[in-house]
């Protein structure tokens, strides 16, 4: 009996070493073939997250980033090498000038308008300031927007310094994923966004940001990260899910063109009733927070919705209604654009859904097409746009 037990555990020690040893050994060779698809999968487990590193406790706005960074590095092989500084308020690029006779421009949104996986001088709101500084070097475009941020975030941090910023222009660059947090509707029909502290929040935000250093080790990390799940979750679970086939799927495109052409604009957007209703109070929000005039909204897509056919329930869609109703509103369709150009991939980092240094060229081109300043101030061209312009990205 004794011999029986201890062979028992001998067995189960071996298949341990050797499930140990497999998942090694899947771990050194599966880099070496190079599958761009389980690397893109790594890549997103393993990528350098700017919040989740130089994340900075926040009690009105949940987190912002560490105050005062100085030229700190995010780099991840082959994909991303950028520096980031900060001011003393926890946002990107140098202190403020808070001059009375300043003319600031605020860029508010997630990571693409806070500029992931680029240098500060080619993101489009430093690119619009050196350009409109041409003519007038009163113009600072100051960005509060910060990457992780949902809608709700993104309308306090404007609310909480617009009277510190007196902005002439709001820039609001949105992505489909800031509508992703919670909708808290109130009974009397109004919508509850504010932050709410609660008592251990700071201490967890520490914890996360202590968990995402790149020193930290433990299991679960190294098993989110390994080339075994991505191989998982990329090559094995969409030959059992269709689900996850179809979410993994490519719509054709004509020849030449890297998306699938943009539909013309519906009649009425079908997003869904709940979300359009908790959208427009939002973007109405906003517009009264930039002073209900020079309010530009300038919308971009991850290449997951890019890569599909173009629907009528597109987001997009709601805004451009909006800027159509509202006097003072105005709506740049960066998605149209990017599905109408040629080889319009390379506006988009390799393995990652945000923009390249190209794609932030053109949407501030865009952009100052639509602003169409004078010496004396800005003022607005047209309702809304969508022409093709050239530019240093090579747009023909």
């Amino acid at each position: 009996m004794k011999k029986k037990i201890t062979s028992f555990f001998l067995n189960i020690i071996l298949i341990v070493i050797s499930l140990g040893a497999a998942v090694l050994l899947v771990e050194a060779i599966l880099p070496f073939f190079n599958i761009r698809t389980i690397e893109e999968a790594v890549y997103q487990a393993r990528r350098p997250v700017v919040q989740g590193i130089f994340g900075e406790y926040h009690p009105q706005l949940s987190y912002t980033l560490k105050k005062n960074l100085k030229n700190v590095r995010l780099y991840y092989p082959g994909q991303l090498d950028y520096t980031i500084t900060t001011n003393k308020y926890g946002f990107r690029g140098s202190d403020w000038d808070l001059s009375p006779e300043r003319k600031n421009i605020v860029i508010i949104g997630d990571s693409f308008a806070f500029g992931w996986g680029v240098q500060w001088e080619e993101t489009a709101g430093q690119i619009l300031e050196r350009e409109l500084q041409k003519s007038d070097p009163l113009y600072q475009v100051i960005n509060l927007a910060t990457s992780g941020w949902d809608l709700d975030r993104i309308i306090q941090s404007l609310e909480l310094y617009k009277d510190l910023l007196k902005p002439v222009a709001v820039v609001y660059i949105f992505c489909p994923n800031d509508l992703l947090g919670g909708i808290k509707k109130l009974p009397s029909g109004d919508y509850d966004i504010e932050y709410h502290s609660r008592p251990g929040d700071e201490e967890s935000f520490k914890a996360m940001v202590a968990r995402q250093q790149p020193d930290y080790w433990s299991w679960n990390k190294f098993y989110r990260s390994s080339y075994g799940k991505a191989y998982h979750a990329r090559i094995i679970r969409p030959i059992f899910s269709t689900r996850i086939r179809k979410s993994l799927s490519i719509d054709p495109a004509p020849e030449g063109y890297d998306f699938p052409p943009p539909i013309d604009p519906p009649d009425e957007c079908t997003l869904d009733e709940e979300h359009k209703e908790f959208f427009l109070y939002c973007l109405n929000r906003l517009y009264a927070d930039a002073g209900q005039n020079n309010f530009y909204i300038l919308d971009t897509s991850d290449k997951s919705i890019l890569y599909r056919k173009d629907k009528p329930d597109n987001r997009r869609w709601i805004l451009r209604e909006f800027c159509l109703k509202t006097q003072g509103a105005y709506y740049i369709d960066f998605e149209t654009f990017v599905r109408k150009t040629p080889g319009s991939r390379k506006y988009y980092l390799d393995y990652d859904d945000h923009w390249s240094p190209e794609g932030h060229d053109t949407a501030a081109r865009l952009l100052l097409e639509e602003m169409a300043f004078k010496n004396d101030g800005l003022v607005k061209s047209r309702k809304v746009l969508f022409s093709v312009i050239p530019a240093k990205a090579g747009i023909q």
